[in-house]
């Protein structure tokens, strides 16, 4: 019971920091820092130089900052484990704020971990019954923690409604059907298996709560659907656990052929376990079935493989790739090294997020390699241009 509490708190801690642009970039906006609801993806505050700089700029002048806008603030302190000083923001936050169900929420999670049950038990159901469905969660974990198994019974509806798309939900909810060892409510974790949402629950996914859904499968692998077990294997492979991922995959599979989670999911394990082309095979079928965002996965396969036929497999489905100033640098780096990637380098110069490639130098002189072999194509006078400008402004 301490192992799935420690894992309780740990979630609760997760899903409190990381709650809609979502994008670190967000944490430069301040002028919407009031508007808290635009915080609550956890990507937002996944870059701990950009938590680290909005909490420079903050503490270099606080009187900068409004009562209403220090939510992000708060986050920030939260994010790199400082209390006292995540309390502070977020008590004059509700001084200003007093019905911020998001506020009142952090309050609670921060009580949680200053290890003050009752007080946090106290916030979770002020958020609740102002209509917080998503604080459900916290308030279960704190009532387990708390020992008071029972009080949870009444919000049990809200929990299993959320446990359908939100995987620390499940966890929590999973948790509790087992409370009692002796007599484990297995008809629960029946249902709760049955109905959850694969596909939504893995969007919600956080290290904690994939480490608990995996703890969880080890425990009864007989109690996971085709249908739900690729939460755990998409757990035991983010463990880099291979054979348990395979084995889950499989077993999705075999009831639906045609699962993309599970085939984007054996994409991974094909690479990791040697098999490049089995890797794509799944891939690709996946995008096949409907998956778009399979292709981005097909693009970052080439670049780990380095296997050009990886990229004429997935060149046709160019227009689903999530391109980010990471995946267009990778595809420069390929470029710069190999003759006759000509298609390859204006495919990583064009579209969206391709200005961070001028700014970082490394990058920049991978391009001017890459111009230097392709510079006779029309499509290379307007890098070579942005080049030139970036290099006269530095």
């Amino acid at each position: 019971m301490k192992k799935i509490l420690s894992v309780v708190i740990a979630a609760i801690f997760a899903a409190g920091v990381f709650a809609q642009d979502n994008t670190p970039a967000m944490l430069k906006k301040k002028e919407l820092f009031s508007k808290t609801e635009l915080f609550d993806n956890s990507a937002i505050f996944s870059n701990a130089q950009a938590n680290a700089e909005l909490l420079k700029d903050y503490e270099a002048n606080p009187g900068a900052y409004k009562a209403n806008q220090l939510m992000p603030i708060a986050t920030c302190y939260l994010a790199f484990g400082d209390i006292p000083k995540a309390r502070a923001a977020v008590e004059a936050y509700l001084k200003d704020s007093p019905k911020n169900v998001r506020a009142i929420r952090m309050i609670g999670t921060i009580c949680l971990l200053e290890k003050k049950t009752d007080e946090a038990i106290k916030y979770f159901k002020e958020a609740f019954d102002a209509g917080d469905e998503r604080v459900v969660t916290f308030l279960a974990s704190a009532y387990m923690l708390a020992q008071k198994n029972d009080e949870i019974a009444a919000y049990l509806p809200a929990l299993k409604k959320l446990a359908k798309e939100n995987l620390e939900a499940l966890n929590i909810a999973v948790f509790y059907a087992l409370r009692d060892p002796k007599n484990p409510d297995t008809n629960l974790k029946k249902e709760l298996i049955e109905n959850v949402d694969a596909k939504k629950a893995m969007q919600s996914a956080t290290p904690e709560s994939l480490n608990a859904v995996l703890r969880i499968y080890l425990s009864d692998r007989s109690a996971w659907t085709p249908q739900a077990v690729v939460l755990p294997a998409r757990a035991a492979a983010f463990a880099e656990a291979w054979p348990i991922a395979l084995e889950a995959y499989k077993k999705a599979l075999a009831a639906d052929p045609n699962n993309a989670i599970a085939l984007r999911g054996m994409g991974l394990v094909s690479y990791r376990t040697g098999d490049v082309m089995g890797a794509s095979k799944y891939i690709k079928k996946a995008y096949e079935n409907g998956d778009k965002d399979a292709a981005t996965d097909g693009m970052e396969l080439f670049l780990l493989s380095n296997n050009i036929d990886i990229w004429n497999t997935f060149k046709p489905y160019i227009k689903d790739v999530s391109f980010t100033p990471q995946l267009r640098a990778g595809l420069v780096q390929y470029a710069s090294r190999h003759s006759d990637a000509s298609e390859i380098f204006f495919t990583a110069m064009s579209g969206d997020n391709t200005e961070p490639l001028y700014k970082d130098s490394a990058v920049l002189a991978l391009i001017e390699e890459c111009l230097k072999k392709y510079g006779s194509d029309s499509r290379a006078k307007g890098i070579a241009e942005k080049v030139a400008a970036e290099k006269a402004a530095k």
